[in-house]
């Protein structure tokens, strides 16, 4: 097979920027075997030289940007993070008639749509599959493998560190700090996982989908994010008295030609497909109007499945003109508010006659109450509780519901999480 050279400039060299190396070094005939591309890294921009990479040749090292932007890729890979200076190396390159690969997720839920527009200006490709789900191959299912269906619903688990924390409440009883310590001390939490778990990472990932399966350019806080800090080992465990499981959801679906997305703490049902999605693992279930649902699942992050994504990302474009382009066509130009659904309701009480007024409160806003509980701690400075499930209801009335019952008194705290069927 004739061998087409691929020259890949590579700024960053942090997990997943090894991986890759790791990638086209370990996999260097295969590639060629199978694709007929021959890939060479020419520079690879790092922030500290000494620092020791085993496996990447040290004289492809450098420190200046402009060697690695300027050596006479034809493409580059960036994997620095962040919005700068990633957004200027990417604009940098795309407007030199450079295709680009990214796996950065901040910038493209930031600029992805304007990314696009560049780089369809200027002939060449952007590739992003490492952004959304690792190495879970569902940015390409959307540009590609679903181009003739129009997609009606993407819901999806799209945090690991968030999944990983949720699994170990649900299945060995631990409360949010104990879960969070060991996700932190396997590696699956950063230090700081505020991104992870107050739910920014999900939200950046489906916003990014969004915009691709609805051809939509999407402001900035156009997701409505919760995070699973107030989650407690008591809230599990209701869920599973109910028959659920919760899990951090993100959704993206088109009602009346607005979108409405929402990543959060969600119940859904035992027998649902992403209920049996544990640990760190990753699931999206994309509905189109020819196929039906349709689940993708796998690893989320880590440095081989991130880099593998970015490698097929490089393949595409080098053997079929792959990457992404924005769409002339969006199927939805406003968003709306979250979709009307079934809530379960937690408030903390002083006293055991609160159930009646807040239950009397929120079916005066016309939210049916179909279940009730009050749970009593035996522990003088314990918090009570009172526990509610509600019918249908939209999220603004509900919201307007709870903040009055607060004014009123008859909670110091409370939680709402809404309810797959």
């Amino acid at each position: 097979m004739p061998q087409k050279k691929l020259k890949i400039g590579l700024l960053g060299c942090g997990t997943v920027g090894r991986g890759l190396v790791e990638l086209v070094t370990k996999n260097d005939s295969l590639i060629r075997q199978r694709t007929g591309v021959e890939l060479g890294i020419t520079k690879i921009l790092v922030r500290d030289l000494a620092k020791p990479r085993p496996g990447v040749d040290r004289a492809l090292l450098t420190t200046d940007a402009d060697k690695v932007l300027k050596n006479g890729c034809d493409m580059v890979v960036e994997l620095v993070g962040g919005i700068e200076p990633a957004r200027s190396f990417v604009r940098q390159s795309l407007h030199r008639g450079k295709h680009v690969v990214t796996a950065n997720k901040a910038l493209l839920a930031l600029e992805g749509f304007s990314l696009m527009k560049a780089a369809n200006a200027r002939r060449v490709r952007l590739g992003f599959e490492g952004s959304v789900c690792g190495g879970i191959p569902i940015i390409r299912a959307l540009r590609n493998g679903l181009v003739g269906n129009n997609i009606q619903n993407i819901s999806g688990i799209l945090n690991g560190t968030c999944n990983y924390i949720l699994t170990r409440m649900t299945e060995n009883g631990m409360d949010f700090g104990q879960a969070l310590g060991e996700a932190q001390a396997r590696g699956f939490a950063e230090t700081d996982p505020s991104l992870d778990v107050d739910g920014y990472d999900a939200a950046q990932k489906l916003k990014i989908l969004a915009e691709l399966a609805f051809g939509s350019e999407l402001a900035s806080d156009a997701v409505q994010v919760e995070g699973i800090r107030e989650i407690t080992a008591g809230d599990v465990e209701a869920a599973r008295e109910l028959g659920y499981v919760i899990k951090h959801v993100a959704i993206a679906e088109v009602v009346d030609d607005k979108l409405a997305l929402r990543a959060g703490p969600t119940l859904i049902p035992r027998g649902h497909p992403l209920a049996g999605i544990r640990e760190e693992n990753n699931a999206v279930i994309v509905r189109g109007n020819e196929v039906g649902e349709m689940l993708f699942s796998g690893k989320g992050a880590g440095s081989l499945p991130s880099a593998s994504a970015v490698l097929s990302d490089v393949i595409d474009i080098a053997c079929h003109n792959g990457g992404f382009s924005a769409s002339a066509t969006p199927r939805a130009r406003e968003t709306a508010d979250v979709l009307d659904s079934r809530y379960y309701l937690r408030f903390t009480v002083n006293e055991p006659s609160a159930i009646g007024p807040i239950t009397a409160m929120l079916e005066r806003d016309g939210i049916e109450v179909t279940r009730a509980a009050a749970v009593w701690s035996r522990n003088a400075a314990a918090e009570h509780q009172v526990r509610l499930v509600t019918g249908g209801a939209s999220h603004k009335g509900l919201r307007g519901s709870v903040q009055a019952i607060v004014k009123q008194g008859h909670t110091t705290h409370n939680l709402a999480l809404p309810i797959i069927m």
